[in-house]
């Protein structure tokens, strides 16, 4: 009983979490556009980038020693650790990765995160939903 309720609070943490993110990023669409038509940003919009980037990777940072503390199964963190590919397999997200991410996570996620960008395609996620309607 204790564990199911263990398991109930952790994820209400993580929809709200998530909740906060996609907040984040709808007041900050400008941005996200500026990242899909890969123009250069000001300092301004690259400080905005980095908050939301951080804000997920915080988020995915927390759900990951969930998963490692087996309160979160592996297919639901396997869905969550799919947003580390969609922020940090573009050249822009590897960039930002390489010089801001690394340095503010735990050191064992910062290997998790690496080992999955080794070999990662770009991810086009914000591509197609900045552009889905256009077909």
């Amino acid at each position: 009983q204790n564990n199911a309720l263990a398991r109930s609070e952790s994820r209400q943490a993580l929809v709200s979490n998530d909740v906060a993110s996609l907040a984040a990023n709808f007041q900050n669409a400008d941005v996200f556009a500026k990242l899909v038509s890969k123009e250069a940003m000001s300092a301004e919009e690259q400080l905005r980038l980095s908050f939301m980037f951080t804000l997920d990777l915080r988020n995915r940072e927390f759900e990951y020693f969930q998963y490692v503390n087996g309160i979160l199964d592996e297919q639901t963190w396997l869905a969550y650790r799919h947003v580390i590919l969609i922020n940090h397999s573009s050249g822009l997200g590897r960039k930002w990765w390489n010089q801001v991410g690394r340095g503010i996570v735990d050191p064992a996620f910062g290997k998790l995160v690496d080992e999955l960008l080794v070999d990662a395609e770009p991810d086009n996620t914000y591509e197609r939903m900045a552009t889905w309607a256009n077909d």
